[in-house]
């Protein structure tokens, strides 16, 4: 890529082929649900579907009634789709119904809506154990087998609080948890969220499901496991200019050169997903070599410092690394103050991607 002329986005189809099978050894004989909420965490919700189910896979989380209609109307074969965010409405359970959708019933008013619309449609129980965000509480078990028949529920799940920490002791009592609550359903078990995955084989149970580790997230601080990026993102230099010692950069000032500069503004900004955050703390890369965010991420640029780098590369429209083999979204993550989550979220977010 010598010369580009707007952002690049690539989605690489064989990592994230490399990142399912990774998780496929490591999940042993549990079934593998992948995660594909937050747009595939920005990858491109329907495009990773299709290359997940190419690897086997027929079980799909999404967060989004919406999502999971769409889905569905482009996989009519035995595809499966759960949907996150449960039965708010009769209208809900009519569509989920309709496009054969199952829901995950996260407390007693979803649950008594479901029941009363249909006696027929599967779902998933979510218990809390720990998380105190969505699902049912121990003390709901005898009202939860009042209002359904056993045959309905496919399987339980609750959701790890802290296993990105690798919090063994709060992530046994949340298994503990889990499994005396089950005491009640005898029904299969979901616990292992990406991390949970990685923490070992007592957290497998029957199901997984990996959201992070897909996309090349470690399970773990810095500790990879083989899972590689499956985004990367270039933007070209649109300006080099030359500055003296003492001159600002850009909005309020709020960098001053300490010695002479070469700087480039490139076509990227918060407009395309980029943190404001980065501004004087993040970096990107030009021929392997890392450039310095000099001066504040306004809404379409971005300035960086090329002092160091051979002026004869350095060239309208040469491409700049945002995200790739140099810089991955966990090292966006820290230099931004955020989660390598909402650096693949934002950054693919309304973005024309080219998948190879």
């Amino acid at each position: 890529m010598e010369k580009i002329d707007k952002k690049q986005i690539f989605i690489l189809k064989k990592n994230l082929l490399n990142n399912y099978k990774i998780i496929r050894e490591k999940s042993g004989n549990s079934k593998i649900m992948s995660v594909i909420k937050g747009d595939a965490y920005g990858h491109g919700i329907q495009e990773c579907m299709e290359i997940l189910k190419k690897s086997g896979c027929r079980h799909f989380y999404v967060a989004r009634l919406e999502d999971a209609i769409n889905l569905r109307k482009k996989n009519k074969d035995n595809t499966n789709l759960y949907l996150l965010s449960g039965a708010t409405s009769n209208e809900t359970c009519k569509l989920l119904k309709k496009y054969k959708i199952t829901p995950i019933i996260n407390n007693l008013s979803q649950l008594e809506i479901i029941t009363k619309y249909s006696d027929s449609i599967k779902i998933i129980l979510h218990f809390d154990t720990g998380m105190n965000r969505l699902g049912f509480k121990f003390s709901e078990i005898d009202f939860i087998r009042q209002m359904i028949s056993l045959d309905n529920i496919k399987f339980l799940m609750t959701h790890l609080s802290s296993a990105d920490e690798k919090n063994i002791n709060e992530c046994r009592s949340q298994l503990g948890e889990i499994k005396k609550i089950n005491n009640f359903f005898n029904k299969p078990l979901s616990i292992a969220n990406s991390s949970g995955i990685f923490l070992g084989k007592a957290f497998h149970l029957n199901y997984v499901r990996p959201g992070k580790s897909l996309y090349g997230i470690n399970p773990f601080l810095k500790k990879s496991f083989g899972l590689k990026g499956v985004m990367s993102i270039y933007a070209p230099i649109l300006q080099i200019a030359y500055l003296q010692k003492g001159q600002t950069i850009g909005y309020s000032k709020t960098y001053k050169t300490k010695k002479n500069m070469r700087v480039a503004t490139i076509d990227y900004g918060y407009s395309d997903g980029y943190l404001r955050s980065g501004s004087n703390r993040a970096k990107v890369y030009i021929d392997e070599k890392p450039c310095n965010v000099v001066g504040r991420v306004s809404m379409d640029l971005i300035t960086i410092d090329v002092s160091h780098i051979d002026q004869n590369n350095l060239y309208l429209g040469k491409p700049v690394e945002i995200l790739g083999n140099n810089q991955s979204c966990e090292d966006l993550a820290l230099e931004t103050g955020t989660n390598e989550h909402e650096i693949l979220i934002s950054l693919g977010k309304n973005s024309k991607k080219v998948y190879i």
